[in-house]
Order: C-alpha cells, then sequence, then structure tokens
C-alpha cells in the first residue's frame, strides 16, 4: 500500500472512531440539572455596588463606607448550602469586594465570610467552623438591609462572625435557645483574643405580628473594645413589629461592659427603625440611633452619638434592587476628620444598586 493511500485510511479510520464516540458520549449535565436532580442543594448570591459622598474629609465611625466620594464595588457574593431539617449539611459563603477586605482586614478583595458543618435532629441543631453572629437587626448582605450604610451599633458594638461551635434547641415557634463556645468576640475581623467566647442565645416569633431574639457574649481577656484587656459582656436584643401589612417598626438595644483593673466602663446603644412599603415597588425606610460612651470606650474619649437615615428602596425587577439614602451623624465632642481638624457633625449622601440570583 502506497504511503498516502495508508494515511488516507487511518485518518478515515479515527474520523470514524472519533464520529461514533462523540456520538455514544452521555452529555455532560448542566449546572441547573445537578441542583434540580439534588433536593436542597441551593447555590445563591448578589453583588453589590454603590456611589458614596460625604462632607467631611474621611468617612470615620462607620462600617463599610471607605471612600469620602466615589465608587466601591461593595460586595461579590456567594452561597452553596446543603442545609436539610434531618441529617447533616453545610453552608459556604464567600464574598469578594472592598468589604471582604475590611472584614478581612487585609488586602485581597476575596474570603469566606462563614463555612460550617451542621446536624440536624428533631428540634435539636448543631454547628461548627466560621458562624454567622446571633447579635444585631441588621447583616453583611446589604440585600437584606434597607438601609444603606450599616448602624453604629453594627459597627461600634456588634460581633459580625465567629470562629467555633453553637447548638440550638427549638421549644416551639415562640422559643428557640441557643449557645456556643468561639475564639474571642469577635476573633475573625478585629484581631486575636487568649481567651474563648461564650454565647447564650433566645430568639423567636410568638405571632405573625411580633418576633425577638436576645444574645449574651462574655469573653475573658480580649483586645476587641478599645484595644484594652478585660473580660467584656455584650447584651443584645432585637425586636420587630409588624403593626400592618405594609408597616413594619424594630427595636436594637446594646448593653458593652468592660472589667478593668479596679473599674468598669460601658457603651449602651439604641437604634429605632420604621419601614413603610408604599406599594409592591417601593420602600420607604428610617433608622435612628443614639450611642453613649460615658468612657471613651468606643470612640477613646467620652462621647455621645446620634444618627438619623432616610432611605428609599425601588425594585423595578425581581431580583434587582436600587436604594438611595441620606444620613447625618453628630457627636457631642469632635470625632469626625474634616481635614486637619475634626468636626462633631457629618452628613453623607449614598446610592446602591444590588442583583441577587
Amino acid at each position: 500500500m502506497k504511503p498516502i493511500t495508508l494515511v488516507a485510511c487511518l485518518a478515515v479510520a479515527f474520523g470514524l472512531i472519533g464520529t461514533a464516540s462523540a456520538t455514544d458520549a452521555p452529555a455532560v449535565p448542566s449546572l441547573g440539572a445537578v441542583l434540580a436532580a439534588t433536593p436542597g442543594l441551593s447555590v445563591t448570591g448578589y453583588v453589590a455596588s454603590s456611589y458614596t459622598h460625604f462632607d467631611t474629609s474621611v468617612a470615620g465611625q462607620r462600617q463599610f463606607d471607605l471612600k469620602t466620594n466615589g465608587f466601591t464595588l461593595n460586595q461579590a457574593s456567594v452561597t452553596a448550602s446543603y442545609l436539610p431539617a434531618s441529617g447533616a449539611g453545610a453552608s459556604v459563603t464567600l464574598l469578594g469586594g472592598e468589604d471582604a477586605s475590611y472584614l478581612a482586614a487585609s488586602a485581597p478583595q476575596f474570603g469566606v465570610a462563614t463555612a460550617y458543618a451542621q446536624y440536624a435532629a428533631g428540634a435539636l441543631t448543631m454547628m461548627a467552623g466560621r458562624l454567622p453572629t446571633l447579635a444585631g437587626a441588621e447583616v453583611v448582605d446589604p440585600v437584606a438591609d434597607n438601609e444603606i450604610s450599616r448602624s453604629l451599633l453594627f459597627y461600634d458594638l456588634e460581633p459580625i462572625y465567629h470562629d467555633g461551635v453553637r447548638a440550638s434547641y427549638a421549644v416551639g415557634d415562640a422559643l428557640t435557645l441557643t449557645g456556643g463556645v468561639s475564639n474571642g468576640i469577635n476573633y475573625s475581623s478585629n484581631g486575636t483574643s487568649d481567651s474563648k467566647l461564650v454565647e447564650l442565645g433566645a430568639s423567636g416569633a410568638p405571632s405573625k405580628q411580633l418576633s425577638y431574639s436576645m444574645a449574651y457574649y462574655y469573653a475573658g481577656t480580649n483586645s476587641y473594645y478599645g484595644g484594652k484587656p478585660g473580660k467584656t459582656g455584650l447584651f443584645d436584643f432585637v425586636g420587630t413589629y409588624n403593626a400592618t401589612d405594609a408597616l413594619s417598626l424594630g427595636l436594637n438595644i446594646d448593653l458593652v461592659s468592660k472589667d478593668l483593673a479596679g473599674s468598669t466602663e460601658k457603651a449602651n446603644g439604641y437604634a429605632l427603625y420604621a419601614n413603610y412599603a408604599l406599594n409592591g415597588q417601593w420602600m420607604l425606610s428610617g433608622r435612628g440611633e443614639y450611642l453613649t460612651d460615658d468612657n471613651g470606650l468606643i470612640t477613646g474619649s467620652p462621647n455621645k452619638l446620634k444618627e438619623l437615615t432616610v432611605a428609599l428602596n425601588y425594585t423595578p425587577a425581581k431580583h434587582l434592587k436600587l436604594s438611595a439614602e441620606v444620613r447625618q451623624d453628630k457627636a457631642d465632642n469632635p470625632l469626625f476628620a474634616d481635614g486637619a481638624s475634626t468636626t462633631t457633625k457629618q452628613n453623607s449622601f449614598e446610592l446602591m444598586a444590588a442583583y441577587s440570583f
């Protein structure tokens, strides 16, 4: 056989084999098909970006609002979870963007927000890993909050997440009891601690109109509040009352005490929320806060802080949220940087767009 004929025959043979293999190979299932075939498995996420303007030179006393005047990719997040009502499961949330750098206190704009394994058996649920905090009315996810900026309580008084273990027991709809141990009062985002944190919680919804949650945290020597070593206690209360189908009211209280050598320093915060749904697409929200820091535990010197926020949320399409916010912060003593000086008042304006899936 001539060489060219042999090459031609081999080419035809391999072509036929390749054609037969491609025809007989099973189709690769899509991600949607895999999720649909696995009951209970979900993949969700969101992307949020904002524009922020301050009338002072530095934001100060604000969580995540890092730019005085400019645009920010705040967060890009994805959560994969399989949490059955009975048996073992897990959940992982990855977070990217400017907020991720802030939480991790490092340059990379990417990190693990929460990641935990879970086992549920009847009324008992056990969790281990990086867990979201029990405290506070607001969360890291901007889609779930009704204001763009986070509260003074969120920034100054409340932890964000904990590396540890937790167990909860549902007595009924009106009461779920929670207990856990983790690394310090805010180990993951505000430095290390040489003592463990104990958490206790109670939550429930006695009726359609009323829901509540309470949490108490106690930690030994740590470096969170004020950077001073000392035993720390935090009591947090959140209550929500749905007055009508359109109007909901909320209350968040934080009481912090820190035992130092021969003295006790305290800081207390109170936040009121009101949300009114104008229709299916528009919602008007308001928040007012008052924080007392008589010993300078939070701000470094004795002070009292107040803030008022008004936000308008618009949902023009499913999964798309557009928000606008005006806010004013005030302090009894100069706290906000304005060039080379400080001032007692700060005004801000923010716009945000968020898409969730």
